[in-house]
């Protein structure tokens, strides 16, 4: 009789998990206490070059192809800008990409990965503890604050980051900022708080593509303050462009959410046996550096593929060592942007950085980009009155 896995989680790291054990024959069933893949908050995931090649890897065609069809692609992420609080383009920072990206919201994405899936999920099943002996290996694919991984290792596996992060989900409204018809833009406020923009404004036939919409998302430092999550993100955003005000007060009823930000307590290896650990059940890591879903997909194709070529000892084990490599680094990319965060409350250093150096970053990057190329210059000069910046004053601008 073969090796016989729960996966304990759902989400899209341990869907993949499934589809990939179950293109290398191993027997599987997925655990979740969700009713369906539908019941799910979380906004616009961006998947890696790897991590879509990953999944080309052991979906089906059909979901591939629906993947492209609900989300968008490389022609939709070719620079991340960075805007003050005042709504002006500061530093617009090419995108270039080695392979196929993938820009999609979660819940399609989870829809998607569910497909094919059917006879081997078990939703409504809520899990506190290592399912029992029918199984031969169990993987805590159940996210930040895993229950079975905090079992098996003995301490929570994640530690708060001290941020929080309040996030909503807009209708396309009739102006949207020019610079998210190219990719994705992140807003610099006075007293640590930050804003993240994102546009979805591609969806194809396919029964889980989403209407467009623009996600907006505010991260300050942890509040405590007993009030409504669009009340809060009016106060923390205080004195900002009121185009973000706008977009707060546009969300679409059921879409405003908070969620703290977490980072590993320790990546370091765990007890072997017949438990292991995946995505954020291990590595939570912000998601200031969109590599969340990325890398819990590359846990679970490189497991599946240990599992399938050795002995299951030495899969564990090789997966283990593999992934202590590799999650510190994605998890190391999402600290810069929290750290600056923190740097930036300082009234003095703020100014200094949104007046002095992201101009004289841009014009780095245009000078960069002119000796490179004949071609267009990617990179705008600093905004001014009369510069292609946003203007608090106008509605932003559209192309």
């Amino acid at each position: 009789m073969g090796l016989r896995v729960a996966v304990v989680g759902a989400g899209i790291g341990g869907l993949t998990l499934a589809h990939a054990l179950r293109r290398r024959g191993i027997d599987c069933v997925v655990l979740d206490r969700d009713a369906g893949p539908g019941a799910t908050d979380g906004y616009r995931l961006h998947l890696t070059e790897q991590a879509f090649a990953a999944l080309a890897e052991v979906l089906p065609e059909s979901s591939v192809r629906a993947l492209r069809a609900c989300g968008a692609g490389n022609e939709t992420f070719r620079q991340f800008a960075m805007l003050d609080h005042r709504g002006h383009t500061r530093l617009r920072i090419p995108v270039r990409h080695s392979g196929e990206v993938l820009l999609i919201g979660r819940r399609p994405l989870r829809t998607i990965l569910a497909r094919g899936l059917e006879n081997h999920i078990r939703w409504g099943t809520t899990v506190t503890e290592p399912p029992g002996p029918e199984f031969d290996l169990v993987v805590a694919a159940d996210g930040t604050g895993s229950r079975i991984a905090r079992q098996w290792v003995g301490r929570p596996t994640g530690r708060p980051a001290g941020v929080i992060g309040i996030a909503g989900r807009s209708r396309l409204p009739q102006r949207i900022p020019a610079d998210l018809r190219d990719g994705l833009a992140f807003m610099i406020g006075p007293r640590g708080v930050g804003a993240f923009l994102s546009l979805q404004a591609e969806h194809g036939d396919d029964p889980a593509a989403e209407k467009p919409y623009v996600v907006w998302s505010v991260a300050a430092p942890l509040q405590t303050a007993d009030e409504e999550l669009k009340q809060l993100a009016h106060r923390l955003t205080t004195g900002w462009t009121a185009d973000l005000h706008a977009l707060i007060d546009q969300s679409e009823p059921g879409s405003v959410a908070a969620f703290p930000f977490f980072f590993p307590a320790a990546l370091e290896p765990w007890p072997a046996g017949r438990v292991t650990l995946l995505g954020d059940a291990v590595h939570p890591m912000p998601p200031t550096a969109g590599a969340g879903a990325s890398t819990a997909i590359l846990d679970a194709v490189h497991l599946a593929r240990d599992l399938a070529t050795m002995p299951t000892a030495q899969a564990l084990a090789t997966y283990q060592a593999r992934l202590l490599r590799y999650a510190p680094r994605a998890v190391d990319e999402a600290r810069p942007a929290l750290r600056w965060q923190r740097r930036l409350a300082r009234p003095a250093l703020f100014a200094l950085a949104t007046e002095v150096g992201l101009p004289l970053a841009a014009a780095g990057l245009r000078l960069a980009q002119t000796a490179r190329s004949t071609g267009a210059v990617l990179i705008s000069a600093p905004a001014s009155s009369a510069g292609s910046g946003l203007d608090m004053k106008k509605p932003w601008p559209s192309r």
